[in-house]
């Protein structure tokens, strides 16, 4: 069963209903991909953050059977064969419109599109599961781009949201785009017959701010 999961941040661990929403879908022995955000110049910083994932995945009881890193130290047609044969992909944070336009040149959105077990997003990897992913000023994108994106989820979201903090700039594009503000330690996970929200979370449409959790 395809699982879609996107996330905001976790600043201090996974919190207790998300770590148990993760067990539901993740057993152990399980095989996971990390996708990073920049495949060529910061293989140190990517490899500290999967490693720093990894053990929050081990403090709430989830140990993989293998874990492999997708970068430019593979190949693509390796890079592509692993996303096809993960069971979990991790897409990280990072920059939003450098990673898509990695996993267009590597060949992986086919793949991803396709894939058939759990999709965790966080972040810029949250942003590019959208149909259309929307890259503001206010997440700290260099500048504004708007693109069709993977299009796992049909709706958008804007990471790293502050309630107590809206900007002009979200409530002129939610004229066009509804968006999903996310604050940290949230998350949205879609199924194929539900959605649930875990955490802040608030709907930004047409100018209009509803919580939905």
């Amino acid at each position: 069963m395809m699982v879609k999961i996107l996330t905001s941040g976790f600043p201090n661990g996974f919190p207790d209903d998300f770590s148990k929403l993760l067990r539901k879908y993740i057993k152990a022995g399980m095989n996971l991909a990390f996708v990073a955000s920049e495949f060529e110049n910061i293989y140190e910083k990517t490899d500290w953050y999967c490693n720093h994932f990894l053990k929050m995945f081990s403090d709430c009881g989830i140990t993989f059977g293998s874990v492999d890193v997708i970068d430019s130290r593979m190949s693509r047609e390796i890079a592509q064969d692993t996303v096809k044969n993960a069971d979990v992909l991790w897409l990280a944070g990072g920059d939003t419109p450098i990673q898509f336009a990695y996993l267009g040149s590597y060949g992986l959105i086919p793949y991803i599109s396709k894939h058939k077990g759990v999709i965790i997003g966080m972040s810029a990897g949250s942003i590019n599961m959208a149909k259309v992913a929307v890259c503001t000023l206010t997440c700290k994108h260099s500048k504004l781009e708007i693109y069709e994106a993977l299009g796992l989820v049909e709706f958008s979201v804007e990471p790293h949201f502050d309630k107590d903090n809206i900007n002009d700039e979200l409530l002129v594009l939610s004229e066009k785009y509804q968006l999903y503000g996310m604050c940290d330690d949230s998350a949205i996970i879609c199924t194929e017959d539900n959605t649930l929200y875990i955490g802040d979370i608030f709907l930004i449409d047409n100018r209009c701010i509803t919580r939905v959790f």
